[in-house]
């Protein structure tokens, strides 16, 4: 019995395969590429959530700590033993605990008065020098603020503070024990403090008064952060502490923290900076776009509620002891209590762009 010979396929065959095979291999990798789209939109989505939850935890944190000044929280008795005013010391304005900057320019440019109030008394580099800083070279650069972007400033002080290991008399120069953690040094600006009276003042020398002790020496000078010869550390004539020890004063660095949505040298991407203290701006969240701050305003101090009647952005808010800029917000008082501040952060991550919006309390409340 003779076998069929074997036969090949037809040309038809041949092009209805290929014609299958090319469809498979279009649809897997349509497959592929719609998957791998979603897994880049869905990372950016998280990268944008994580962005927001990291600027808000840093927000989060200032606020809880502004106007914190150990055991005098509410800034009672505060005084300052410096050549310069409260209203000439931006850095170190502990009686306003936060501080907001409303953007209102066209959205392109970042001149001083495109802020309301204007940024005029921030710690800034201009003209090729440091302005209203106490340290050369750590001013904020006006040319790298995001238009559009709210500043804002949380004041405090620094934690854990260092007890005075002696009683300080008003006219003395405080003894303190020495802390594990960190230290005072010279040329800090700090505060002295009990539960009755507090005093700001500068460091000027840091010398050893003991095992386990340091004497923060506090010449004075003619600058406005140097120490005024005329002054002493108490308006009362009150000393801090008894005779012998310090029974419960403590000493603390005087810290400064602001906030700002800035581009650094060379970098297309916006991201959350801070300026802490008299230090160099740091970025903190790469990927923030916009920072909108509005303050909780509490109307009546003395209505017994402490807590915020609305939010108004800080552009309204009057200065102190002047009336209110803006009539079409209602009556303000001359000088409103901010119980809370409400916080919009703006990230992105690719095409993924996310809003958070949270407000913060602030403990130490004027």
């Amino acid at each position: 019995m003779r076998s069929r010979p074997s036969q090949g396929l037809s040309l038809v065959e041949l092009l209805l395969a290929l014609a299958l095979g090319l469809v498979v291999t279009l649809g897997l990798a349509q497959q592929y590429a719609g998957g791998r789209a979603s897994a880049s939109s869905l990372m950016e989505q998280a990268d944008a959530q994580d962005s927001g939850r990291y600027a808000l935890a840093f927000l989060r944190q200032s606020a809880a700590a502004a106007g914190n000044l150990g055991c005098n929280g509410r800034a009672v008795r505060l005084m300052s033993a410096l050549n310069g005013d409260w209203g000439d010391l931006f850095e170190f304005n502990l009686p306003r605990p936060v501080q907001g900057f409303d953007y209102q320019g066209d959205g392109a440019s970042t001149a001083l008065d495109d802020w309301t109030p204007s940024l005029a008394p921030l710690p800034r580099q201009a003209g090729g020098g440091t302005v209203n800083a106490l340290a050369r070279g750590t001013g904020i650069r006006l040319g790298r603020l995001a238009p559009g972007a709210d500043v804002v400033v949380f004041r405090r002080l620094q934690q854990p503070a260092f007890a005075l290991a002696a009683g300080l008399a008003p006219d003395g120069d405080p003894v303190v024990q020495d802390s594990a953690s960190g230290r005072l040094r010279a040329g800090d600006v700090a505060v002295v403090s009990n539960c009755e009276q507090a005093a700001m003042f500068r460091i000027t020398r840091v010398a050893a008064a003991g095992p386990g002790q340091s004497v923060l020496r506090r010449a004075s000078g003619s600058g406005p952060y140097d120490n005024d010869a005329g002054r002493s550390l108490s308006e009362s004539g009150q000393g801090y502490g008894g005779a012998d020890h310090g029974e419960g004063a403590q000493v603390a660095q005087a810290v400064t923290e602001i906030y700002f949505v800035g581009y650094g040298a060379g970098r297309r991407e916006a991201g959350l900076w801070r300026r802490s203290g008299a230090s160099r701006p740091v970025e903190l969240v790469a990927g923030i776009v916009d920072l909108q701050v509005w303050a909780g305003v509490d109307e009546d101090r003395h209505d017994g509620f402490d807590g915020p009647n609305r939010y108004l952005p800080f552009s309204v808010l009057p200065a102190r002891g002047s009336p209110s800029r803006s009539p079409a917000e209602g009556s303000l008082a001359d000088d409103p209590v901010i119980r809370s501040i409400s916080v919009a952060v703006t990230a992105t991550s690719g095409e993924a762009t996310r809003r958070f919006v949270q407000t913060l309390s602030l403990r130490n409340a004027w």
